[in-house]
C-alpha cells in the first residue's frame, strides 16, 4: 500500500482509503464463509467418523466436536493465507457495481506509477464511482442462505451422531453382568478362562487371574485383569466359546430374573400325574405316519414322558445347542440366518 501510495501520489486518497477499507471488509466477509463452509465438510466428515467409531464400540463424541472445529479453522486459515489485495476488491466492486472497470483501471495505472493526463483522469474518474451509490449498495457477501442453511443441517447431523448412545463392548458387558450373574454363569465363565489359561503361556497369569476374579465376583480386579488382556491384543471373543461369552454378557438370568441352567432331567422320570391319575394321549393316525403301520396294528406302549422343567431352562439349552452346532458347523449354511433370527431374540 505505501509503495503504491509513493509511486503516484496523483491518485486520490480518498480513492487509496476506500479500496483499502474495501479490502478489510472483503477479507472479513471471507473469513467468515469460509468457517460456514468448514462447518459443512467438517459436520459431514463428523458424522461419518462418529458413525464408524460408534458401530465398533469406540468413543465418538469428542471426535465429531474436533473435526467440525478443525475444518472451520482450516477455512479461516486459507482465507487469511490468501486475503484480498486492493485490485482484488477493485475488479470486485466493478463487476457488481457496473463501474466499466474504472476501479480496477486505476489500481493498475497508479502501480505502474503513470502521472500523464490520461491516468490522472482516470484517477477522477474512479474516485467519483467510488462514492456513487452503486459503488455504495454493493454486497460484499459471495454465500448465501443456501450454504448457511446447509452448514446448520450438518451440524444437525453431526449433533444426531453424538447422541447416539456408547456402545459397550464385550468386556464392558462381561464386568456389568457379573454381579448378577447367576452360579452356572459364573462357574461356566471361569472354567472358560482356566482353559484358556492352560492353552496359552504368555498370558496365563492373567487368565489366571481372570479365573479366580469371576469365582469370587469381584468386578474391580476382573475389570483390571481384561483390561491388561486387551492391551496385550487379547480379545475375550477370540479366547472364549461362544456360547459361555453369550451366557456371561446376558447374565444367566432370564427377564423374571430367574438362572438359566441346563435343563434338570429327573434320575426317576415318572409320567405327569393330575387329577383323576395318570394320562397318556396317542393318536392312531400320528402312529401310522411315523412307524408306517396301519392304525389296526397293535401299537406299543406310549413312552413314559420325562419331568417337566423351566421355559427359561428348555429355552437356554436350545440356545446353547443352537449356538455349538453354529460353531460346528452342523446346520446348513442356507439355514443358519433362520437359526440365528430365531434365537436372537426371546420367544
Amino acid at each position: 500500500m505505501n509503495r503504491l501510495q509513493s509511486r503516484s501520489n496523483k491518485v486520490p486518497d480518498k480513492l487509496l482509503e476506500y479500496l483499502r477499507r474495501t479490502s478489510r471488509r472483503i477479507l472479513l466477509r471471507r473469513l467468515v464463509e469460509n468457517a460456514v463452509v468448514g462447518a459443512i465438510v467438517g459436520g459431514l466428515l463428523a458424522a461419518g467418523c462418529q458413525f464408524a467409531l460408534w458401530s465398533i464400540g469406540l468413543p465418538h463424541r469428542i471426535t465429531g466436536a474436533s473435526v467440525v472445529l478443525a475444518s472451520m479453522l482450516i477455512g479461516v486459515l486459507a482465507a487469511v493465507i490468501r486475503g484480498v489485495s486492493m485490485r482484488q476488491a477493485a475488479r470486485y466492486v466493478d463487476n457488481l457495481a457496473a463501474l466499466d472497470e474504472r476501479l480496477t483501471t486505476a489500481v493498475q495505472l497508479a502501480r505502474a506509477g503513470d502521472r500523464s493526463p490520461a491516468a490522472m483522469c482516470v484517477y477522477a474518474q474512479a474516485g467519483r464511482a467510488a462514492r456513487s451509490d452503486r459503488a455504495a449498495g454493493v454486497n460484499l457477501w459471495i454465500r448465501g442462505r443456501v450454504t448457511v442453511g446447509a452448514a446448520i443441517l450438518a451440524l444437525f447431523l453431526c449433533g444426531a451422531a453424538a447422541m447416539l448412545p456408547q456402545r459397550r463392548g464385550v468386556n464392558e458387558q462381561v464386568i456389568d453382568a457379573l454381579a448378577g450373574m447367576s452360579p452356572e454363569a459364573v462357574k461356566a465363565l471361569a472354567a472358560e478362562f482356566a482353559r484358556a489359561a492352560q492353552a496359552t503361556e504368555s498370558d496365563s497369569p492373567l487368565l489366571a487371574r481372570a479365573a479366580k476374579a469371576t469365582e469370587h465376583k469381584d468386578a474391580r480386579v476382573l475389570a483390571s485383569v481384561l483390561a491388561d488382556l486387551e492391551r496385550r491384543g487379547v480379545k475375550l471373543v477370540r479366547i472364549l466359546r461362544p456360547e459361555v461369552l453369550a451366557l456371561a454378557t446376558s447374565g444367566g438370568s432370564d427377564a423374571s430374573g430367574g438362572a438359566e441352567t441346563q435343563p434338570a432331567i429327573s434320575k426317576s422320570p415318572s409320567p405327569i400325574r393330575v387329577a383323576g391319575g395318570v394320562v397318556h394321549v396317542w393318536d392312531p393316525i400320528y402312529d401310522k405316519l411315523g412307524s408306517g403301520r396301519s392304525p389296526a396294528a397293535k401299537t406299543p406302549a406310549p413312552a413314559v414322558p420325562q419331568a417337566a422343567v423351566r421355559y427359561s431352562d428348555a429355552w437356554s439349552a436350545a440356545r446353547l445347542r443352537a449356538s455349538e452346532s453354529l460353531r460346528t458347523g452342523s446346520i446348513p449354511h442356507e439355514y443358519r440366518a433362520m437359526v440365528r433370527d430365531f434365537f436372537s431374540d426371546r420367544q
